[in-house]
């Protein structure tokens, strides 16, 4: 299925109107459709900041970004890591982020451990979904 950039603009700004985040939607839109999909699986919410060049607020760039992971867009998808050091980094699901977060206790999905202040070594991250393949 593909969808046009042009489709996707018009249904930001319909959305947006013109609050700032149809502007970070679009500078957004237009980041992923120029970085190599190889090297952007792996997009942290610092290189979302930069890649709006810093002009607007957390809060601004938070809803952006929550709209475009939403179900009205799909173009990112949420993604969660657990890093002990530079060597130790594991994969976690949404469920066990979500369990983590109601229970206040993370299991290590390796050694079956409860992690102490798993806050301070859960990442958020973000990946293109697959519409953003197919985007013309």
């Amino acid at each position: 299925m593909s969808i046009s950039k042009k489709s996707l603009e018009t249904q930001i700004y319909e959305d947006w109107g013109s609050n700032p985040e149809s502007e970070i939607c679009i500078a957004l839109l237009n980041y992923l459709l120029r970085i190599p999909m190889d090297r952007s699986c792996h997009i942290t919410f610092g290189s979302l900041k930069i890649a709006i060049n810093n002009e607007h607020t957390d809060v601004e760039l938070l809803k952006a970004v929550q709209y475009l992971c939403g179900d009205r867009t799909k173009l990112l998808e949420v993604n969660f890591e657990l890093i002990e050091n530079e060597e130790n980094i594991f994969s976690l699901s949404k469920s066990d982020v979500a369990a983590a977060r109601k229970t206040g206790m993370l299991i290590h999905p390796e050694t079956g451990e409860i992690i102490e202040d798993f806050e301070e070594k859960v990442f958020m991250y973000f990946e293109p979904s697959y519409l953003v393949k197919n985007i013309n």
